[in-house]
Parts: structure tokens; sequence; C-alpha cells
């Protein structure tokens, strides 16, 4: 209940400030930034995400850019691939799993095809897990977090489709290849509304 509040008031937000930013002169053209939110699907299971870009178009094929990812808790079952572990054994009930990732990416665009715009990419940066174990023991209540950051390498692509300029509809597919003491792959589906500072 509290993540789906959270992303109604996101969204609230992004649709009321978008044409404030929309209506902003850019001195640079080339730069670009970008937010969205939606569901995802994939290792990690069923887990709305929140992303946001920004970047720089290098030529009208070629992007570099940043991205933060967050996947809030993830149910401990689906995502124990990227979990750190707790000193306390918890049931998988009581356990749940809070992931990001930063990277940075290089983006191929290919030729819009009316509003739908592909894209390739691929990068490196960090993907964090943290397992958070709340449970009650007795008549006591505990809650331990463990967290641990390794490198992740990613690639993907997908598709925006622009209703607006500043508003559309995203498509995105990544694999992440996570190197903590065992290597993991994570694959991410995610879908949503996606918004441009332009």
């Amino acid at each position: 209940m509290r993540l789906t509040t959270l992303g109604v008031v996101f969204a609230a937000a992004c649709a009321l400030s978008a044409p404030a930013w929309a209506q902003a002169p850019s001195r640079n053209q080339n730069w670009f930034a970008s937010a969205a939110i939606g569901p995802s699907f994939g290792t990690l299971g069923s887990t709305p995400v929140v992303d946001a870009a920004g970047g720089y178009k290098l030529t009208s094929t070629f992007s570099i850019g940043g991205e933060l990812g967050v996947l809030p808790h993830a149910p401990f079952g689906d995502a124990s691939v990227i979990a750190p572990a707790v000193p306390l054994v918890a049931p998988p009930t009581d356990m749940h799993v809070n992931a990001y990732h930063l990277n940075a990416n290089l983006f191929m665009h290919a030729s819009p095809v009316g509003r739908l715009e592909p894209y390739a990419t691929g990068g490196i940066g960090g993907f964090t897990g943290t397992t958070v174990a709340d449970s009650t023991i007795g008549q006591s209540h505990l809650v331990q977090y463990s967290r641990e950051t390794n490198l992740a390498e990613n690639f993907g692509g997908g598709g925006i489709y622009r209703m607006t300029n500043w508003l559309g509809v995203n498509a995105d597919y990544r694999h992440f290849i996570v190197h903590a003491t065992d290597t993991q792959h994570v694959n991410r589906f995610t879908a949503g509304l996606t918004l441009f500072t332009k």
C-alpha cells in the first residue's frame, strides 16, 4: 500500500511539473534527462521500479548517460541471488530485499518509427542489494540490515513511445551480470511512464 501511494504521488508530481520543465529554455539541446516509474518482472520478482537517467547526445545515433534504478521491497525468495546474509536467521516471509543500481551506459538509438524510439544499451556500474530482516522473537521486535555492493555490467534494449514532448511510455529489458562471491545473472523487464525534461 505504501509503495502504491508513493507511486501515485510520484506520477502526479511528474505530471504537474513536466509542462514547466518542457517550457524551460535549453542552452544545449544535446543534454537530456528522464525519470520513469512502473512495474517490473524478472529474476527479482514483480517489483515496482523507479529509474532516473541523464546524459549527453554524442551524435544522432549514440549517447552516453548515467542511470539510477531502485527496486524496493522485493520478496526475499525472488531476490535472494543478490541478497547478502544477515546474522539472524529469519523466516523468508519476514525478509525482503531493496536493490539499487547505478551505472554509466552507452546508448545506440535506431531511427524513430513514428513516435517510437528504439534503443540498445550496455554499460558498467554497481549493483547493491540490501537484505532487511524484520522479525519478532518472543516479545522483542528485531530489525536487521545487511548491504553489499558489487561491480556489475548490464546490457539490453527497449523503446520509448512519446505521447508528447515530455511524456511517454517505455519498455526496457536489462541483463545484469553481478560480480558477487558467485557471479549472478539478474534479468529485469520494466514498463511504465517516462517523463522527459524536453
